[in-house]
């Protein structure tokens, strides 16, 4: 293997690792959002807003990036990608703190599962990306599963569903849209900043708001919401230009994995048999799709001659 291919399979780590560190965070977010509980919904989103905005400005300044940042505002093309990717991320983050809320997890974790399905498919039918055996095998075992629950819950999963149009058709304009990760996440977050400030401003002025009068913990609480909602979004815009989009599906069952795991064992939702069996399928899909890669390389270096040196 070359220089050139060495540093190409150097990125598609890193870029792996990117992409499942966020996704750990993200299948955990339930825990971090419970937090909030006494914060109305909509005030909650607002701040998350407002103060990733808050975050991300400094950092472009910092970056010497402003001068790009204000660029992309002015190319059409550009603009209309980040429109839809601020307004599919808004809603989807709607949707992540009303599920952890409302104790629906176990229903915002089927439409995590289902994602990866819808952004494979994507990949393979939109960008052109191919796709291997076992990930059809795998693709078609975890169709099963998500079958099979979705005809469980016995009326259309509205949480799921639109979980699954937001993130899936977020991932794709992220995909195809070639701007610097940290400059398009903070034109994401600021075209959003203006309705965000004028509802909070609302909120304040008819004594119904959060932030005047409240204590310093629970103000830094507010202003962590930025960090929470802008870091991970920084690092898997890096990592979905380094990993193919069928790949990056794939590894979206991870973060719903864990979803699940709270939602049961912490906020004590029901999971029944059914539940069982579904899940069963698409775990069967996350093994076929972890081990494949692991067999092939043992394969490869127990193939491999050994070579004995002389001398050091």
């Amino acid at each position: 293997m070359n220089n050139a291919q060495d540093c190409k399979v150097s990125k598609e780590n890193y870029g792996l690792l990117s992409v499942i560190l966020v996704y750990t965070i993200w299948g955990i977010q339930a825990l971090y959002w419970k937090i909030f509980e006494d914060v109305p919904l909509m005030q909650l989103l607002a701040h998350r807003i407002i103060w990733s905005v808050g975050l991300l400005i400094p950092i472009i300044i910092y970056t010497k990036r402003l001068k790009a940042l204000i660029h992309v505002f002015k190319e059409k093309k550009k603009f209309f990608y980040i429109l839809m990717c601020s307004i599919l991320i808004g809603l989807n983050w709607l949707l992540n703190i009303y599920a952890a809320y409302s104790n629906q997890m176990i229903e915002a974790s089927l439409g995590q599962y289902i994602t990866p399905i819808v952004v494979i498919t994507l990949g393979i039918f939109l960008l052109k990306e191919n796709i291997k055996f076992y990930e059809i095998l795998a693709l078609t075992t975890a169709l099963i599963g998500i079958s099979i629950m979705t005809l469980s819950f016995g009326r259309i999963p509205l949480i799921a569903l639109l979980l699954i149009l937001t993130f899936s058709t977020y991932t794709f304009f992220k995909k195809i849209t070639n701007i610097d990760p940290i400059i398009g996440i903070t034109a994401e977050t600021v075209l959003l900043l203006p309705f965000a400030l004028i509802y909070v401003v609302y909120s304040e002025s008819i004594g119904e708001g959060v932030l005047i009068g409240s204590s310093i913990g629970n103000l830094f609480l507010l202003i962590s919401t930025g960090a929470f909602t802008a870091i991970p979004l920084i690092i898997f815009s890096y990592g979905v230009k380094l990993v193919n989009l069928s790949k990056i599906g794939f590894i979206q069952y991870y973060a719903p994995t864990l979803s699940l795991l709270i939602g049961i064992f912490i906020f004590k939702e029901s999971f029944t048999k059914i539940h069982f069996i579904s899940f069963g399928f698409i775990w069967t899909a996350i093994l076929i799709v972890l081990s494949y890669p692991i067999v092939k390389r043992l394969q490869k270096n127990m193939s491999m001659p050994i070579k004995l040196k002389s001398g050091c």
